[in-house]
């Protein structure tokens, strides 16, 4: 269940919880569906450092639409 709540962290970790974002998007088909629906309701809920609202949809977006590229 998501909650109304954030992280406390370092803003020289930042570069950590960025790694930690971008591995779940990596691995989200991966997750079952009533994880990944908790997970983009606590993104929606969650605070951060930089002032701008985001709805369930658009982060539901983001992730649907993001492209994965080899290294």
């Amino acid at each position: 269940m998501a909650m109304k709540m954030t992280l406390k962290y370092k803003e020289t970790d930042e570069h950590l919880l960025r790694r930690l974002g971008q591995a779940l998007v990596l691995q989200w088909d991966e997750l079952p569906d009533g994880l990944q629906d908790v997970l983009i309701d606590q993104a929606s809920m969650v605070e951060d450092r930089d002032e701008a609202a985001h709805s369930a949809a658009e982060i539901e977006g983001f992730i649907r639409g993001v492209n994965t590229k080899s290294v």
